[in-house]
């Protein structure tokens, strides 16, 4: 492992508990995320492959969009009037939470209504709303940057699907920042936060391979791709 990524695991240790956040709020706010995710990703398939008729898939949908809004709905009652202190000097706090509520309701709706691409849109914006809500108070948490990092290496992608490989070397800079932000943000205080932090060294040495594709002149493709599967992981463990 290389000093740097010694140095910035233990930069994100020692700042880890001094974060402002609500640790149980953190663990409640994971676990709808994680029914949400499910969700989106039933719902990216469907539009992906247009199997959007079979009965099964939608099922799945419903009931994990279900879930997700009833485990928020449960701490969105519990700490709209209880607010977290690193949340108390936010206005807009109960509002928030009830956005994000509705948002789910939502998705869920227009998944039973087979209207798979709103749903699709609706599952981004939630995504949206919850990285908002921390960036208003001031945090920073590990699935945030990691889902900056997932976009980028998304988008790196498309541009070289479509042709545009120049395109995707200048985004190189950007997802190298992007891992830095990623190893200095604090852990996830979930049940995976020894497994997030052991994976951490492997997602840094493909970013930094990625990199080296595009100084060295090889495969670009085949960096990013295997970037891909690795951030999907560590992205996984960072909800």
């Amino acid at each position: 492992m290389k000093k740097p990524i010694f140095l910035a695991i233990a930069l994100i240790l020692a700042g880890a508990e001094g974060t402002a956040t609500d640790g149980m709020l953190d663990q409640k706010v994971s676990e709808a995320r994680r029914h949400m995710r499910a969700a989106c990703q039933t719902v990216q398939q469907a539009v992906k492959t247009g199997v959007v008729g079979q009965s099964a898939i939608k099922e799945s949908a419903v009931a994990e969009a279900s879930k997700a809004e009833r485990l928020w709905t449960e701490l969105a009652q519990e700490y709209a009037v209880s607010v977290p202190e690193g949340y108390a000097g936010d206005p807009g706090w109960a509002q928030r939470l009830e956005d994000v509520r509705l948002n789910i309701a939502r998705m869920g709706k227009e998944i039973s209504k087979d209207e798979w691409r709103p749903a699709f849109l609706s599952c981004a914006h939630d995504c949206n709303l919850v990285t908002t809500m921390h960036e208003a108070n001031g945090m920073t948490l590990a699935i945030d940057v990691m889902a900056v990092l997932r976009k980028k290496v998304g988008f790196a992608r498309g541009l070289l699907a479509s042709e545009k490989p120049e395109k995707a070397q200048a985004l190189v800079k950007e997802i190298l920042a992007t891992r830095d932000a990623v190893l200095l943000a604090p852990p996830p205080n979930t049940l995976t936060r020894e497994t997030y932090l052991d994976a951490l060294p492997e997602l840094s040495h493909s970013v930094d391979a990625m990199a080296r594709a595009v100084g060295d002149g090889a495969d670009l493709k085949s960096a990013l791709d295997k970037l891909a599967i690795i951030v999907e992981r560590v992205y996984e463990l960072a909800i």
